[in-house]
């Protein structure tokens, strides 16, 4: 069944395009590797890529339970993507941290957005990407 894309909102419009460029980089990841990850655990890298994250904010940046995130750290700890410390002073917080295998698979997976980004300048035009980027590097998060 499909459905009238004239009639989505901004949120659903975005929601949309966000699903099929993730589904689309993951898939191109699934023919290049025999290493598969979950959404969430593509999320989880992503962001501690970004910055080491103790397991509860990343749990709340993913929107999954601590006990879920706990079980994605381990699975990725022991596949020697992830690694994990204790907070000082601190026993129950970890902070994670991208091992040089989990560094390199990130940087892969980058490689893959940009070259999607790429065909994307292709599709639409420089000018329209460089207009979404600037869009989306503003502050216009409504609480």
């Amino acid at each position: 069944m499909k459905f009238d894309i004239n009639k989505l909102t901004i949120i659903d419009l975005i929601s949309e395009k966000h699903a099929y460029l993730r589904k689309t980089v993951e898939e191109s990841w699934k023919q290049e590797s025999d290493v598969h990850f979950s959404h969430a655990e593509w999320h989880l890298l992503a962001k501690i890529e970004q910055q080491s994250l103790s397991i509860s904010k990343a749990a709340g940046i993913v929107g999954i339970t601590r006990q879920a995130m706990q079980k994605s750290v381990q699975k990725l700890e022991s596949m020697g993507y992830v690694s994990s410390r204790f907070i000082d002073g601190n026993k129950r917080d970890k902070i994670l941290f991208l091992t040089k295998t989990g560094k390199n698979y990130c940087e892969k997976n980058n490689q893959m957005k940009i070259q999607m980004e790429e065909k994307l300048v292709k599709l639409l035009g420089k000018d329209e990407i460089d207009k979404l980027k600037l869009l989306f590097r503003k502050e216009w998060i409504i609480e």
